[in-house]
C-alpha cells in the first residue's frame, strides 16, 4: 500500500467521468473547506495477503499525521498511480472502506472521493514539510 497524505488548508472534488462501469451515472462534490488530512491510496496486489497488518498501519500512520497537525477531518482518495502494480477494484474498495469506518470510529470526520470517477480537485496544500508525506507500507 502507498500513502501519499497532504496537510490542505483547503480541498474541493467533484466528479469529472466515470471510469468503473460498476458505478452509477451521478454529479458528486465535496471537500474540506476549512481543512485536513488529504489521503491519496493505492491499494497493491501483495497487501491482500497482509490486510490485517496494512490496514493497521494505514491507520497508523493516518491518526499520527492528522493529529501532528491537530486535524480531526479527513478525506480518503483511490489513487492508483502511486505504485506499478495495483490490486483490482473490488479487491481495493473493501480495505479503504475499512480504514475508513475505523478511522471515524476513534473519532476522526471521515469523507471519501467518489469511487470509480476520475474527479477534479481543487487543493491548497499547507507549506511545511510535513504537509506532504508518502509511506509505502
Amino acid at each position: 500500500m502507498k500513502l501519499l497524505m497532504f496537510r490542505v488548508l483547503e480541498f474541493s472534488y467533484r466528479t469529472h467521468v466515470r471510469n468503473l462501469d460498476t458505478e452509477p451515472e451521478r454529479e458528486e462534490s465535496g471537500g474540506m473547506p476549512d481543512g485536513g488530512l488529504l489521503v491519496w491510496v493505492q491499494v497493491e496486489p501483495a497487501d491482500l495477503g497482509r490486510r490485517v497488518e496494512v490496514v493497521r498501519k494505514a491507520i497508523k500512520n493516518i491518526k499520527w499525521l492528522a493529529r501532528r497537525h491537530e486535524v480531526e477531518r479527513i478525506t480518503i482518495h483511490s489513487f492508483a498511480h502511486l505504485a506499478t502494480e495495483r490490486a483490482e477494484p473490488e479487491e481495493a474498495r473493501p480495505i479503504l472502506a475499512e480504514i475508513e469506518a475505523r478511522l471515524a470510529s476513534v473519532g476522526f470526520e471521515v469523507d471519501t472521493t467518489p469511487w470509480g470517477y476520475f474527479n477534479a480537485f481543487t487543493m491548497h496544500v499547507d507549506g511545511p514539510g510535513l504537509a506532504k508525506v508518502f509511506a509505502d507500507i
